[in-house]
């Protein structure tokens, strides 16, 4: 049995590994930009891009990263805390890798620091940052740390009807969920305009300005109304812990019908639109249209984000060739971002 175990906790930790692995490529996807405009030897755009994978890292893999050690250490979990530290650790190498590999391509002389392309590229990355800054709290509950450590946890439990420990688990989860969004979501859009360190880490004197103009610019656009929405999204889930620790308070010996209903309900607010819908919204519009018409085998693929649509577009050739936000309420287009500069 202890072999089995072992075995058991060895796949787990693996697997939560290689999970950490993806959600940080899926970060910091921005790397496709770097490889195109280093290919082109586009050095100012490729920096940028270094930037924004980069600050992607420090956004968004290093607090997630760090509520989970602090569960994990707050439970006795050692081991985990042990492998989260050194994920930590590889999270922090990567990112002063891309610093590293910005200011080599500032650095060079034939590198142009402010341009009309260049501030409309900038825009793109700060659009970047704050896309993937609202989704990956929202994907809390299936990818990384859920599938992979609470759900098998629980699955432990539910062996030995232990449905106090399993409502306990589930009230973490939600609680970790909560954190996520506060440390992540709404932490950045509090601190987007006021604290320029928010975005581009290497950015000095004009190129600082420059970039704390567009994110104010950008933040702008995405309003007060969003950071409420996403500290009501927070909230729910606090709420959604607090009501489950109470049941498990009762010690139930069968499966209560009470927290059933609990589990099973959306946190996130049902959307107006449908997913159909706001496909059709965001592939009509005719900015969307120029940019991809040099593309085929276009997919489009969208999603709700609490307040709004976020309608991504792939093919095989290219990987993700831009986002569409679409207003939940409106249906209007709030805002494009293009990945890929279209063929010529």
């Amino acid at each position: 049995m202890k072999a089995i175990y072992s075995l058991i906790v060895l796949w787990t930790l693996a697997y939560h590994v290689q999970l950490c692995y993806a959600v940080r490529e899926g970060t910091a996807n921005a790397k496709v930009m770097i490889q195109r405009y280093e290919w082109e030897e586009n050095f100012a755009k490729a920096a940028l891009w270094h930037e924004a994978a980069a600050d992607c890292l420090k956004i968004i893999s290093m607090p997630m990263t760090e509520v989970q050690i602090q569960y994990y250490l707050r439970h006795g979990k050692n081991v985990l805390a042990e492998r989260s530290r050194g994920e930590l650790a590889h999270i922090k190498e990567r990112r002063e890798y891309h610093l590293k590999a910005a200011r080599a391509h500032w650095e060079r002389p034939e590198t142009e620091r402010t341009s009309p392309d260049i501030d409309a590229e900038r825009e793109k990355t700060t659009q970047f940052i704050s896309t993937w800054v609202q989704i990956y709290p929202n994907r809390f509950y299936q990818y990384g740390i859920y599938p992979s450590f609470f759900k098998r946890q629980q699955e432990i439990f539910k062996r030995r009807r232990d449905y106090a420990a399993i409502l306990n688990l589930e009230a973490d989860a939600a609680e970790m969920c909560a954190d996520q969004y506060d440390e992540i979501t709404v932490a950045y859009f509090r601190r987007g305009v006021l604290n320029c360190d928010a975005v581009g880490g290497t950015a000095e004197g004009v190129r600082r300005e420059a970039i704390c103009h567009h994110a104010a610019n950008h933040l702008s656009k995405v309003g007060e109304d969003s950071i409420m929405q996403y500290e009501k999204i927070r909230d729910a889930h606090r709420q959604r812990a607090a009501l489950l620790r109470a049941i498990a308070e009762g010690k139930p010996e069968t499966p209560p019908t009470e927290a059933e209903s609990v589990l099973n309900e959306s946190i996130n607010p049902a959307p107006k639109l449908t997913p159909k819908q706001a496909l059709g919204i965001a592939s009509k519009d005719m900015r969307l249209q120029e940019h991809l018409k040099a593309h085929t085998g276009v997919h489009g693929y969208a999603s709700f984000q609490g307040f709004a649509w976020f309608v991504s577009y792939y093919n095989h050739g290219w990987g993700n060739l831009g986002v569409v936000l679409v207003d939940d309420k409106t249906g209007t287009v709030l805002d494009i971002l293009s990945f890929l500069p279209t063929r010529n």
